[in-house]
């Protein structure tokens, strides 16, 4: 049902901080997960809001069932790093004294670049898992951290891959360069406000993917979008003695015209600047926003998604 990102394993979140990443991520989960996959949605740094949203206990690092095929697991480089010890240092008590040491800890705090490159080497990992014959997991959701953050982290195997001689940790890093710039495998799915600056990062970020990085592209998705049959100038004033809920409800009307009118010219402007498959997700008015309204704002991207003859996103 999702036709545009239909068979990629890996999908990276990513976006300006507040602009709906984990809801975005967290809607994508649950969606593939009710279509019967086995979906691994992980977040790089905890998400308040994706805990809220699946009703987990904590946000600690640590694989979590939160729904019927949709597990849920928090990556740190530190934790990454101390797990993949465990796999090249099979014998438990030395990978302990290795991770309890302090040379260890100095060293995992002052190596530039080193929790980024064990934190999408652990997504790589869990992409590559195979139990009883088969993948893991069907599908990854990365709930992305920031855009300055995460770029970093997605930068991180190539600049080690270019440090590095021949050896292990250049092999490592191409294996996960491999798989960030398969277009089969992988996508980005950046997520933004059709406002001024979500649009002018989302943009920077946009050329630094496709140019920088040459990650392929999936959708973009354009969050709390409003709508409205009129201009603000057009919604009239409360006449003098109308009632307060009148006088209320007209000036609801400007404002809601108001941020229609801007999202309205930010949109054009991202439709110019980026030009990507593109859903718009709609302003949902609710006093609580959890996971019933997520499936709503799925229901309405899936829609939009969905692939039909001749028809061409926004």
């Amino acid at each position: 049902m999702l036709g545009a990102l239909a068979g990629r394993r890996v999908i990276f979140v990513v976006g300006k901080g507040g602009v709906g990443k984990s809801t975005v991520a967290t809607a994508l989960a649950v969606a593939f997960a009710e279509e019967g996959k086995r979906v691994l949605l992980t977040q790089l740094e905890s998400s308040r809001r994706l805990a809220e949203f699946l009703d987990l206990p904590t946000n600690d690092a640590g694989m979590v069932e939160a729904l019927p095929n949709l597990c849920v697991l928090t990556v740190d480089g530190e934790s990454a790093l101390s797990e993949y010890l465990g796999l090249v240092l099979p014998v438990r008590r030395v990978q302990k004294m290795v991770v309890e040491s302090k040379l260890y800890h100095h060293f995992v705090a002052a190596a530039p670049g080193l929790k980024e490159l064990m934190t999408v080497g652990k997504i790589w990992y869990e992409e590559q898992l195979v139990v009883q014959g088969r993948r893991k997991w069907d599908v990854i959701v990365v709930d992305a951290p920031a855009t300055g953050h995460v770029l970093q982290c997605l930068r991180m195997p190539s600049a080690a891959a270019e440090a590095f001689g021949p050896g292990l940790v250049r092999r490592e890093a191409q294996k996960v360069m491999e798989l960030l710039a398969d277009p089969e495998r992988t996508a980005v799915c950046p997520v933004t406000t059709a406002e001024e600056m979500p649009v002018t990062e989302t943009t920077e970020m946009y050329h630094q993917l496709r140019d920088r990085l040459r990650m392929p592209l999936g959708v973009l998705f354009v969050n709390r979008v409003h709508t409205a049959p009129l201009a603000p100038d057009a919604v009239p004033a409360a006449p003098d003695g109308a009632s307060p809920l009148v006088a209320d409800v007209l000036r609801c009307a400007r404002e809601e015209a108001g941020w229609a009118a801007i999202n309205r010219r930010y949109l054009d402007r991202l439709h110019e600047a980026v030009p990507m498959p593109t859903v718009l997700l709609p302003f949902l008015f609710a006093e609580e926003f959890g996971l019933a309204e997520v499936r709503a704002l799925m229901a309405n991207a899936r829609r939009q998604l969905a692939p039909e003859p001749g028809r061409e996103f926004a």
